[in-house]
């Protein structure tokens, strides 16, 4: 069957410079929630930002919004959204295939797990962004970058199936993003993790339909979206025609969901193009800033419990802190990079910003790092850590 995306990430705008857009939660049975008061954030490669928020239907519209490939974040009250979105001008070749507006699919989490996933989980990366749109074939690439029903995922084997890819395109290539670390969400909190092969691909076992999210975080970028799992039996009724046969794509390859095609159910795979870095930071840290300051904060200074967890299940005191995924103890996060690692405490983690003791910090931090390490003039940087936004209290 088709590999194509479950969140429609490419669009050509009916207005030039100006892109519309709904940001909803995937609901049962193909429905969805409309999700207001949202700040959506757009940043290309050259780190330019535009923003908008949504109304109550969930709609927004951006303007200044020129052909290419963004990163895009979306986040309300207990809801975030994170993917690659692509651009496209009406003067390309074939551009009419796509829609002229998009639905961004959020999930429904706690907004400190995505903070702490960042700090603990993103290794260093460059400011190379090598990743465009000029060549892309969007005839070829059309079956797999559009669809109608979307958000919803056949189950595989009573699981999960997918395939992550990384922003833009090369004729008609979606380039995998592989090892990468990939959490599988469900109401609200980390239910299962594993680290994706290098062809992009992964998988869960053992799931039951329901509303489920994904957060991918690694070198290639960062993504989340949210989806409805279908029972597999159900899906298979509704990708036959009325005399039986399959539902068939131009190129005899079977297809579960067509653009335009009312009658289709699902993805067989959940798909998605993470937003590329450092754009992907940019626009994190754009929403970031719309958090009120607090006003108290207070420090544990009690000692961690000696086999204590945090909820992606991995030990957040002694020795054994680290995950081995990537690198194991010290390399990114407990040690190195400056002391530190992304956890919080130092290093990336900005002095003690991000993880679950720290402030806004470590997040404000991670542009800076990636610029550095894109820089060959082998100048000696210096990193000074943000100011803490509120008052300590021992």
């Amino acid at each position: 069957m088709t590999d194509h995306l479950t969140v429609p990430q490419w669009v050509n705008p009916e207005t030039p410079g100006e892109l519309k857009g709904r940001v909803i939660l995937p609901a049962a049975d193909g429905s969805s929630q409309s999700v207001a008061d949202a700040v959506v954030v757009m940043t290309d490669r050259d780190g330019k930002t535009v923003r908008s928020r949504t109304d109550d239907a969930g709609n927004f519209l951006m303007s200044g919004v020129e052909p290419g490939v963004y990163a895009l974040t979306a986040r309300a009250e207990g809801v975030f959204a994170c993917c690659a979105m692509h651009v496209v001008s009406q003067d390309m070749a074939s551009a009419d295939v796509l829609p002229k507006q998009v639905e961004v699919a959020a999930a429904a989490i706690d907004y400190t797990i995505i903070k702490t996933a960042i700090l603990r989980y993103l290794p260093p990366f460059s400011a190379d962004n090598p990743y465009t749109i000029a060549n892309a074939d969007l005839q070829g690439i059309s079956g797999r970058v559009v669809g109608e029903n979307l958000f919803r995922v056949s189950q595989t084997d009573g699981g999960l199936k997918g395939r992550i890819h990384v922003a833009g395109a090369q004729g008609k290539t979606l380039g995998d993003a592989g090892l990468l670390n990939v959490f599988l969400v469900h109401k609200g909190e980390v239910v299962d993790r594993v680290l994706s092969n290098r062809n992009g691909t992964f998988q869960f076992a053992d799931l039951a339909p329901g509303e489920y999210s994904i957060l991918a975080i690694g070198q290639s970028g960062l993504g989340m979206a949210g989806f409805e799992l279908v029972d597999e039996s159900l899906a298979s009724q509704v990708s036959q025609k009325a005399d039986g046969s399959a539902l068939v794509g131009s190129d005899s390859r079977t297809l579960v969901a067509t653009y335009n095609d009312p009658c289709c159910c699902c993805c067989t795979e959940f798909s998605m193009q993470i937003a590329p870095l450092p754009q992907a930071i940019e626009s994190f840290e754009e929403i970031v800033y719309e958090e009120p300051i607090v006003t108290e904060e207070s420090i544990v200074t009690d000692p961690m419990m000696e086999g204590a967890v945090d909820q992606f299940g991995n030990p957040i005191g002694g020795e054994g802190f680290g995950d081995p995924a990537l690198g194991g103890d010290g390399a990114l996060t407990g040690g190195g990079a400056g002391g530190g690692g992304f956890a919080g405490g130092g290093g990336y983690g900005g002095g003690g910003g991000g993880g679950f003791g720290g402030g806004l910090g470590g997040l404000a931090g991670l542009a800076a790092i990636a610029a550095i390490a894109g820089d060959n003039d082998n100048n000696d940087q210096l990193i000074t850590p943000a100011p803490p936004a509120s008052p300590i209290i021992p």
